[in-house]
């Protein structure tokens, strides 16, 4: 699943801008707290869920073409994890009015989703920028097809984002975090479509807690897998009691 789980397609790379004086996170280090507010105001620290394993996602901004297409898969997502005892956070550089209207509807039941408008969080986990707004199109420019249904929100789009293009120029980032806070692995984007793949995401998970549903269509690479595996025996048996 190169280039991202959410479009599992090649995209024009990205170069990332180093933020000054940045010092980047990376695995093994101790996650730094934050507070932000959900669509309803209510305030909630990285803190408090200290004793649980978090996957915490950062998305561009609330009406971004390649976020809103990415919301279904997440949403599949954030649900097995939840499955696995997992909290996911996702973040987004967006006033809670447009998170509301694109994104919790749809994430609500599986996603704690917090407004990050002013973007501290996203200094505090250096995150990326891409080198120019024009390089993010050229991304986006790639998966026209999958984005058509999405670019009627460009209006939105650019309210949301105020015309600013430190906010356009945002790429995502992912990590997962242990019970104790420590970072078990992180993907800085260096494309507007990147996300951690699911393979690296079970990796991190307890091997007593993973989906074990065998369906075909499964995100974990074991339950598909393990399909195929059935599938082709169910098959065998088949040939057999025929002959």
């Amino acid at each position: 699943m190169a280039g991202g789980y959410f479009l599992n397609m090649k995209t024009a790379r990205i170069s990332r801008r180093k933020y000054k004086n940045e010092v980047e996170l990376k695995i093994g280090d101790k996650v730094p707290d934050f507070e932000l507010c959900d669509i309803d105001g209510k305030k909630i620290t990285l803190s408090s869920f200290r004793g649980r394993q978090v996957f915490l996602s950062f998305f561009r901004y609330a009406a971004c073409p390649v976020c809103l297409y990415s919301v279904d898969r997440m949403k599949q997502q954030s649900e097995m994890l939840t499955r696995s005892g997992i909290v996911t956070i996702t973040i987004v550089n967006s006033n809670p009015e447009y998170i509301g209207r694109l994104i919790s509807p749809k994430l609500a039941d599986c996603s704690i989703v917090l407004s990050d408008k002013k973007g501290s969080v996203y200094s505090t986990f250096a995150l990326g920028k891409a080198s120019s707004v024009t390089d993010i199109h050229k991304g986006m420019a790639k998966n026209m097809k999958n984005l058509k249904p999405f670019v009627k929100t460009w209006a939105i789009n650019m309210m949301d984002a105020g015309f600013n293009t430190d906010i356009l120029k945002q790429l995502p980032a992912d990590f997962m975090i242990s019970e104790d806070g420590v970072i078990m692995d992180l993907l800085r984007a260096e494309t507007a479509v990147d996300h951690m793949s699911f393979e690296r995401i079970e990796a991190c998970i307890p091997e007593n807690k993973r989906c074990k549903c065998n369906a075909k269509d499964c995100l974990s690479p074991r339950c598909r897998k393990e399909y195929e595996e059935i599938r082709k025996d169910a098959t065998a048996l088949l040939h057999l009691e025929s002959g």
